[in-house]
């Protein structure tokens, strides 16, 4: 098929193949894979320092009691990190069942022990006396009935009072917790919304007794203004967690987050509707009300946080929704463990020392350790007003300056001269010596543990705390881009961080995707169709990798995703249908042409045909390329001397040494003329280092003279050694075919061809080497050449003028001598230009009598004489005009 019967095919058949082939990668999640790729292209998120992960990790479980983690060490920890200043405390811990109850520590260490001792104390001392009555003789055998009934009247008595106080040893943890929640006002729990089709299943019929009023009025958000949104999911029901904890939590939010089909968690949603009112994620719940934002407006394209306050800014924050309603995530790049993540062993730590030490203060108090206290109110009064203020929510403030005030009454008491004092009033008493310098070790231990505990988490002063668990038992992870193993929990840090820094992903609609790779697809088939095989392929490979540049940028730019693959790979079917179709058709042609002309032009005009058969047309193109004359001196004179057989083996000889030269140094020879060599570098084919070639053909050539010359004496083929003069310009010419349609030839024209050829000629007016040059070839090559510089002349035919040089050899190849005597000249040459013709003769004469050879020396030497005899005019401008060719 020729190239004509190409381009009548139907175009936009392929390319229409292509996008509907690549139709099902639509449904496909390499997209969401490919822009996994692309988040690794983009800086990492900005992390805010009060963003704060606290996790419950192995050891902190371990510590703390076991599986699942109890609920009133958990009030603890809340009551302890509120004590610290942390300003909000999000709870990644769904709470959906009642907790059993558990023992009771403060009223087994204290009440419960006084029931005993009571209880026991009174059936010993009905025992004492029964027996001391009748050893004693105080009581006769016959009062023995009634003094039986008597001591188990007394036993039963006790048996009651002992089960009454046993209901107490136990606690309820959730009370107990949801007080400490109350207390603390800082806390956000859970919310589960509930699907459709999850509505009726087991695991969510906690759902069933919620109370939705509450719900509506505590944790729906009221500053909600929708703006014709159609993209916030709906839910069927809500599964909170237990009404004894969230009725006196600050507030609570959802934590559904479904990761994608392929099992990555890329998205979440970041309001959910429920019976037409909204509700917010987790992190945005809590959020809410610690940046205080006024309004937030909702629209299919963005959830817009107004008047957010961030850093003690006020600020409009919008978040854009992709296309299915969510927020995109943008995990920081590293390890979930390399984020600000604390663990809450210490918190748990810290609140299982601090009873201990409270016990061992009321031990003191118990054993008048504090008689020597002269400060008031006591550290055990102190920890125990503080613990009553606690029982009250109104009574915060003053609960927390009375924990001021028990912390540094207790580091007076444990740091100062009390224990010497206690030690030295009991110092005859060896035993309870060692017993006050127990209890004080102890006690001390225990206070410094405490206060290196605080100091540490005296980072989290006003903080925003997510807990959650990265426990093993737990197995709460996912699959994210950076992480296989990744704590669910660490996703509420990275949205809140996105929040606070303003950083945000998003996507584009699908059928922006659709509507680019048909543009592409049929932009791609029209230009292969119009191009070479060769360009073709090269064509179609770099639009490819340039799309996919183009869409990596415009996402490190914008930081929205456009949907790459339908359109890279629709090209991609395109391309290589289209470009199968061609090549199958051109490599007929090229098979045909290659027969058609291998006998008649050289193999890089035929290359360049079968690259481009329109050069096959009449014309040419203008290009920068060397031209190349040379001619044998003499050549009339030793033709004359030979019959035409011994002529011809001569020049075969000859053209076939100096042609091979030539194309070894990729030029192309244009045609021979007797003697003559007529070629150029740089065409068909595009050399940039055209001038080189052209110096290095016109060295090779001079070289190669000598050694033709050893043979043609010894093979007798000339009367007289052969000398070539070689002409060599580099300019713009017209290169291609040249004459009529039946008959036409591949050649250059020109000014700049004439100038070449005339050089040729004009070695023998200044006695050189053998190459002249002209000084646009000499700026071409480069210094990788020796020249020496001659006259800026007029040739006939061209009114330019042109400084002409001698091409002596390569640079690379010249002796330290050469280099010396080469400078000499270009000074001898500056005096001459400058018309200090005494100077430059003396100069010249010098340089002759060092190679008596050099022809052109004396030639300048002469000339000089010439001028010092008959200056030139005053108006002479310097050029020499040369009137032969």
């Amino acid at each position: 098929m020729s190239k004509k019967g190409i381009r009548k095919l139907p175009v936009f058949l392929v390319p229409l193949g292509a996008l509907v082939l690549a139709i099902p990668l639509f449904f496909s999640s390499l997209d969401n894979q490919v822009f996994d790729l692309f988040l690794r292209a983009i800086p990492s998120l900005t992390e805010d320092d009060s963003v704060v992960v606290l996790t419950l990790d192995d050891d902190s479980i371990k510590y703390g009691g076991g599986f699942p983690f109890p609920r009133d060490v958990m009030a603890d920890v809340t009551v302890l990190l509120r004590e610290i200043g942390v300003e909000a405390l999000v709870f990644d811990l769904n709470y959906l069942d009642p907790s059993p109850e558990r023992l009771n520590p403060d009223y087994a260490a204290a009440i419960f022990s006084q029931y005993l001792d009571d209880g026991f104390g009174r059936i010993d001392e009905a025992a004492v006396q029964v027996i001391d009555g009748f050893s004693g003789g105080i009581i006769k055998s016959g009062e023995a009935e009634t003094i039986k009934n008597e001591f188990l009247g007394i036993n039963r008595s006790v048996r009651r009072e002992l089960e009454g106080s046993i209901a107490y040893l136990t606690r309820d943890v959730d009370e107990y917790f949801g007080k400490a929640l109350a207390f603390t006002d800082n806390s956000w729990l859970t919310l589960t919304m509930i699907k459709q089709e999850n509505l009726f299943s087991d695991i969510n019929s906690a759902a069933a007794n919620t109370d939705e009023s509450f719900l509506e009025n505590t944790f729906a958000l009221k500053n909600i203004i929708p703006r014709n949104d159609r993209r916030t999911p709906q839910a069927a029901g809500v599964m909170p967690a237990i009404s004894t904890l969230l009725f006196r939590a600050k507030g609570a939010g959802f934590v559904n987050a479904d990761p994608d089909k392929d099992g990555y968690r890329r998205r979440i949603d970041l309001l959910i509707k429920y019976q037409d009112h909204y509700y917010g994620h987790l992190a945005l719940a809590a959020l809410n009300k610690t940046l205080d934002i006024n309004e937030i407006e909702v629209s299919d394209s963005a959830i817009t946080l107004k008047n957010a306050l961030v850093n003690n800014i006020r600020k409009d924050i919008a978040i854009p929704r992709a296309q299915d309603g969510s927020v995109l995530l943008k995990y920081p790049k590293k390890s979930f463990y390399d984020y600000r993540v604390v663990s809450l062993l210490e918190c748990i730590q810290y609140t299982a020392i601090e009873p201990v030490l409270a016990q061992n203060l009321a031990l003191m108090d118990e054993s008048g350790f504090f008689a020597f206290w002269d400060d008031g109110e006591n550290p055990r009064e102190a920890y125990a007003r503080a613990e009553d203020l606690k029982n009250n929510v109104s009574n915060r403030e003053q609960w927390l300056d009375h924990r001021k005030i028990f912390f540094e009454k207790t580091a007076a008491f444990l740091s100062g001269s009390y224990e010497d004092a206690i030690k030295e009033s009991v110092k005859e008493d060896k035993e309870l010596s060692e017993y006050v310098t127990t209890i004080f070790r102890a006690a001390k231990e225990q206070f410094s543990r405490m206060l290196l505990i605080r100091e540490n988490l005296q980072t989290l002063s006003g903080a925003f705390c997510i807990i959650g668990s990265d426990a093993t038992s737990m197995s709460d992870t996912g699959l994210i881009t950076f992480e296989e193993q990744y704590p669910n929990v660490g996703t509420y840090a990275v949205l809140a961080n996105m929040i606070l820094s303003g950083e945000f992903l998003d996507d584009a609609p699908k059928a922006l995707s659709f509507g680019i790779a048909v543009v592409l697809c049929f932009i791609l088939s029209f230009f292969i169709v119009h191009l070479d095989t060769g360009e073709a392929m090269a064509a179609g490979i770099l639009t490819l990798l340039l799309c996919a540049f183009l869409f990596v940028l415009f996402f490190i730019i914008t930081k929205i995703y456009i949907g790459m693959v339908y359109p890279l790979v629709s090209m991609g079917l395109a391309f290589l249908s289209m470009t199968g179709i061609k090549f199958i058709s051109t490599s007929r042609e090229k098979s045909f042409l290659r027969m058609a002309f291998s006998r008649y032009l050289s193999p890089a005009v035929i290359g360049e045909i079968i690259n481009d058969p329109s050069k096959l047309n009449l014309g040419g193109e203008k290009r920068e390329i060397s031209a190349v004359f040379t001619d044998i001196q003499g050549f009339s004179t030793i033709s004359e001397q030979l019959d035409p057989t011994h002529l011809v083996t001569l020049l075969n000889v000859y053209l076939t040494e100096m042609s091979d030269i030539i194309l070894k140094n990729r030029g192309t020879i244009d045609k021979y003329e007797g003697d003559a060599i007529i070629a150029f570098f740089g065409a068909p084919l595009y050399q940039a280092d055209h001038a080189a070639s052209a110096c290095y053909s016109a060295i090779g050539i001079k070289k190669a003279e000598k050694e033709l010359n050893k043979k043609i004496r010894e093979e007798n083929l000339s009367p007289s050694p052969l000398y070539t003069r070689v002409g060599i310009n580099t300019g713009d010419m017209v290169v291609g075919n040249m004459g009529t349609v039946d008959k036409m030839n591949y050649t250059i024209m020109g000014n700049a061809v004439n100038l070449a050829a005339r050089l040729e000629g004009v070695n023998k007016q200044y006695h050189t080497g053998g190459i002249l040059i002209s000084e646009y070839t000499k700026n071409q090559a480069g210094e990788d050449f020796l020249y020496r510089s001659l006259d800026q002349v007029r040739v006939v035919g061209i009114n330019t003028p042109v400084r002409l040089y001698e091409l002596l050899g390569v640079r690379a190849e010249a002796k330290k001598d050469s280099l010396v005597i080469l400078s000499e000249w270009e000074k001898a040459m500056l005096f001459f230009e400058n018309q200090q013709y005494r100077k430059a003769a003396f100069l010249f004469r010098a340089l002759a009598e060092k190679n008596p050879g050099d022809q052109t020396a004396k030639f300048y030497e002469s000339r000089c004489i010439q001028y010092l005899k008959n200056p030139p005019p005053p108006d002479w401008d310097g050029v020499h005009n040369l009137s032969q060719k």
